[in-house]
């Protein structure tokens, strides 16, 4: 049974569906693998992926191994990528559950050569070449040896080869022209060595906004999925509505005298008699204590400033004459008219990123999926 006195994600499917089909059709024929990872971020990894599928993603990228395998458990079938790295031992994970792993390095190439020389098994991959992130991948000055070792070894069959932009968001393109360039010259390598392989990917959500050459003939979308822009030059061409509505009750109102401090570290005084509300709400669902005297949320359809710090859960906001109902429950970010309720908007007032703000929603969070 429902409780009302608990913070409640609202998670729209049919927006997380619709979104999919803006950027589908926006990318033409190139395939779409929908990034799932932490959690989908932080909207439940498996509806949301049964929800994608259901929508024609053709699979899906995770972070960690334990991410692919819930997914195998939930019965979905669509390819899976790790995107990380594998550890050698648990390689027979890979070949048993058909998920494809990552090749960062010259000696995951080894490790896979050892691994069919123990078992007999075959597995796809995808290899990562680093071309300017400077995280994983198979470094720059190592990728041409990774293909021709490859080209070796027939038994490890390279589906995929793929990079990562590290500044796709940025106005400035010149880098991610860069990037592009150096991937380009490994897809002609593979190309030139007569490696048969599926799918070339560069393409984030951010890239697939700003630059259609990234497109190849696979797109990896994350946050755009989901209805959020990673910065404010991000202004997709297609629409795109956020798939979480954060919403707390309000718990309790208090007629306040001016000068009455307000919450830890008596941070916030009220400059005049007035309210205050009460929210169920704190740091441990994912409000972040930055936005403390700077965030804002909408009750009764007005929009309301956090006053005083926020605390591990709860938050008061400042209200006005208007006093609304115990338990009817504040908009913290989501779908709204007013700007200011926006993943985004909140995330530049808490000074992070929305990737953050979506992630760190806490497990006491009710998540109720709707279908409209």
């Amino acid at each position: 049974m429902i409780t009302i006195f608990v913070p409640r994600a609202d998670i729209y499917l049919n927006r997380l569906k619709n979104n999919l089909r803006g950027v589908s059709k926006h990318v033409g024929n190139a395939k779409v693998l929908a990034i799932v990872k932490a959690d989908g971020y932080g909207h439940g990894v498996v509806p949301v992926s049964r929800a994608l599928a259901e929508g024609g993603a053709h699979g899906f990228g995770v972070a960690v191994l334990q991410e692919a395998l819930a997914l195998r458990e939930a019965g979905l079938e669509q390819m899976i990528l790790h995107m990380g790295r594998f550890d050698p031992r648990s390689l027979d994970i890979y070949a048993s559950q058909n998920i494809r792993a990552s090749i960062h390095s010259l000696e995951d190439i080894q490790a896979l050569v050892d691994h069919r020389e123990a078992s007999g098994e075959e597995l796809a991959v995808h290899m990562k070449v680093d071309t300017g992130m400077t995280r994983l991948g198979i470094s720059y000055d190592d990728a041409v040896e990774a293909l021709e070792t490859i080209k070796k070894h027939p038994f490890i069959h390279l589906e995929g080869l793929w990079t990562h932009f590290a500044t796709a968001d940025e106005a400035d393109q010149s880098y991610l022209r860069y990037q592009l360039v150096r991937f380009n010259q490994f897809v002609h390598m593979a190309r030139k060595l007569h490696i048969d392989i599926d799918f070339f990917h560069a393409a984030n959500s951010s890239a697939i906004v700003q630059d259609d050459t990234s497109y190849f003939n696979m797109v990896r979308i994350g946050l755009l999925l989901y209805g959020v822009r990673s910065s404010e030059h991000i202004q997709p061409p297609f629409e795109v509505q956020p798939v979480m509505d954060l919403k707390a009750p309000l718990v309790k109102v208090r007629s306040i005298k001016k000068g009455t401090p307000i919450g830890y570290g008596r941070t916030y005084r009220t400059p005049e008699d007035g309210r205050t509300g009460v929210l169920q709400i704190g740091y441990a669902d994912g409000m972040p204590v930055s936005l403390s005297n700077k965030g804002f949320v909408q009750l009764g359809g007005k929009t309301y400033p956090i006053m005083g710090r926020v605390s591990m859960d709860l938050c008061n906001i400042k209200l006005d004459e208007d006093v609304p109902p115990i338990g009817e429950e504040a908009l913290i970010w989501g779908l709204s008219d007013d700007p200011r309720l926006s993943v985004e908007h909140q995330a530049r007032l808490a000074e992070t990123i929305p990737y953050e703000l979506l992630v760190r929603v806490g497990s006491r969070v009710e998540r109720n999926y709707v279908e409209e």
